[in-house]
């Protein structure tokens, strides 16, 4: 009898069915406030088009192959209005003396477009023409259901004489396209040893998404014994991708127990899908698998059905070997904390794993209490502050960070402060900049008022100290004094906002951002000329513009006029009139906070 899906077994159906959301440091910089920027809109010249089209009517072949590339090129990037060349490149696929390369990109044009209308073109030129034509446009006329198609995959199946990738694309259009009516002759072809084992593998695919039943005892003849080949284990677990029956289960719970981890995780997978009960008993001796695949899928199996027992052991994978199943071990117990019974266990395991000497459990640790908030945890991340992994100290400090508690703000401080000297010495780790800027963050929003000469060390313009330290520091300086305009520390950050945009080096863009931002927030209202002309200077689709106009309605009250509505164009087109070429705009400025 199938049991009713608890809580926990929905949400990890739904997890096991999507990538999770993975726990990873961010910055709180880059959300508050939350500057938006509005996508640009593509603009193209009314000119492109005829030309082009014309292009396309020229006999020399390189022309016609040219012109067809730009065509589906700048479909995809938007020009409108290009389906009238649709007619011309009809015509050129179905010439007889068309150059290969030019009905080629001919047909590629025309799938860009998305012109079903030429599909019987398409398929005249495919079954003619050479296998990379038949590559091209196959899959397409699969996807668009065009039914005449059908009946040539079908003979090819049937067929011993057919090439390699031609058999394929057969197989892989049958599937794209539904047709049941050719599970036999896929079945045949997964029994046949004289077949390739990527036509047999995906004849096996193929037909297992396509029944629901009834490929039972075609699986057990592929597998009468644990000894026959790999290929055929792996085509009965295919073979049985959508089947629920008892025998199916029963033979997959055989393979389940198989020696190979790619037979093993595929069957687990399959009975995971059928009723994560079927796994349960299973999923032990997974989790200790020398594969990350199969270890998943005990994974899964446990959090899908939870108990304290259950949890405590898998919450030891978050010092797995593998970085996606530590990652998705630490979300999942994220989210089954949302159990009473199970948030205690959770907590207590993971600060056991966070205590422990691997890096990798110590790092996962660290995101998994930092995003509980769970404050007990604060002492030993402090410790592991001084750790030589890049990732444990970048995620203690943003657990920190998440955590605030106030009593490790002079142990904040101090690292902070060692870190910073470090930079000035010697060639800083990768990890030592977000380190820092997540160790200035949590000073600032735990308002650390003796952080502040630190803080205000890294104003100057100075690429050594790091972008993201730099900016943090910027940002949290403005907490500090939110609501308080410090003069000083004003003229500071103007200068670094209005840094010339042509100065060598040019100062940071995150830097200008976070520097409008804490003006605004301090309420820097003897600023507010300078904003205000630079604002004009750099009016443009970027965050320091944003950032300007949010500050500058911090202290009025009042939005700066809106920057113009973004637009990109571009130059460069294999055709294009004079006036386009030379009177082109330059490429948009970075957007980059």
């Amino acid at each position: 009898m199938r049991l009713v899906a608890s809580a926990p077994i929905v949400f990890w159906l739904l997890v096991a069915a999507t990538a999770s959301a993975e726990i990873r440091p961010d910055f709180r910089m880059h959300a508050d406030p939350e500057l938006t920027l509005p996508q640009p809109a593509m603009v193209f010249s009314d000119s492109l088009k005829p030309i082009w089209i014309e292009a396309l009517s020229r006999p020399e072949a390189d022309l016609q192959r040219q012109a067809a590339e730009t065509i589906a090129q700048g479909h995809l990037l938007g020009v409108v209005g290009l389906a009238a060349a649709e007619p011309r490149l009809v015509e050129i696929i179905a010439a007889e003396k068309t150059h290969p390369l030019a009905r080629f990109a001919a047909a590629r044009a025309l799938i860009a477009l998305d012109a079903q209308t030429s599909a019987p073109g398409l398929f005249a030129a495919s079954q003619k023409s050479n296998s990379e034509l038949r590559q091209l446009i196959e899959p397409v006329l699969a996807r668009w259901k065009f039914e005449p198609i059908k009946a040539v995959w079908r003979q090819r199946l049937e067929t011993k004489a057919v090439r390699h990738l031609d058999l394929l694309l057969a197989i892989r259009g049958i599937d794209v396209s539904g047709d049941q009516t050719a599970v036999p002759a896929l079945v045949a072809i997964v029994q046949d040893a004289q077949r390739s084992a990527p036509v047999r593998l995906a004849a096996a695919q193929t037909a297992g998404r396509l029944m629901t039943q009834g490929l039972e005892s075609d699986a057990q003849r592929l597998t009468p014994s644990p000894s026959v080949p790999l290929l055929r284990r792996l085509c009965a677990v295919e073979l049985l991708a959508r089947h629920e029956s008892p025998a199916a289960q029963a033979i997959l719970l055989r393979l389940a127990l198989d020696s190979e981890p790619s037979v093993i995780a595929a069957a687990m997978g399959r009975l995971f899908a059928i009723d994560p009960e079927l796994v349960v008993p299973l999923a032990e001796a997974a989790m200790h698998n020398r594969d990350a695949n199969v270890r998943q899928q005990g994974v899964n199996a446990w959090v899908a059905l939870p108990t304290p027992e259950r949890i405590t052991f898998v919450a030891g994978l978050l010092d797995d070997m593998h970085t996606g199943v530590r990652a998705n071990v630490c979300q999942a117990l994220f989210e089954l904390t949302q159990t009473p019974e199970l948030d205690k266990v959770i907590r207590a395991t993971a600060t056991r794993v966070l205590a422990g000497d691997s890096w990798r459990g110590q790092e996962q640790a660290a995101l998994l209490l930092g995003a509980l908030d769970h404050k007990p945890a604060a002492s030993r991340l402090v410790q592991l502050l001084e750790s030589t992994r890049g990732e444990v100290m970048v995620a203690s400090a943003w657990s920190l960070r998440k955590l605030a508690v106030l009593e490790t703000l002079p142990a904040i401080l101090d690292k902070a402060t060692r870190q910073s000297d470090l930079r000035k010495k010697e060639v800083a780790p990768l990890a030592l900049d977000p380190q820092v800027a997540h160790l200035c963050e949590a000073m600032g929003l735990m308002k650390f008022m003796a952080a502040e000469p630190l803080l205000k060390r890294y104003i100057p313009k100075d690429y050594m100290m790091g972008e993201l330290s730099r900016s943090a520091a910027i940002w949290s300086l403005g907490l500090l004094h939110a609501g308080e305009p410090d003069a000083p520390l004003a003229r500071q950050l103007i200068e670094r906002l209005i840094d010339p945009p042509a100065a060598i080096p040019p100062e940071m863009h995150m830097v200008r951002t976070m520097s409008a931002i804490s003006l605004g927030r301090m309420r820097s209202g003897s600023q507010l000329n300078s904003m205000r002309k630079f604002y004009e200077v750099i009016l443009g689709n970027n965050y320091a513009t944003f950032a300007i106009r949010w500050g500058v309605h911090e202290i009025t009250g009042e939005w700066l006029a809106d920057p113009p509505p973004p637009t990109e164009s571009r130059s460069g087109w294999f055709l294009e009139s004079l006036d386009e070429f030379f009177g082109a705009s330059p490429l948009p400025a970075s957007n980059a906070p």
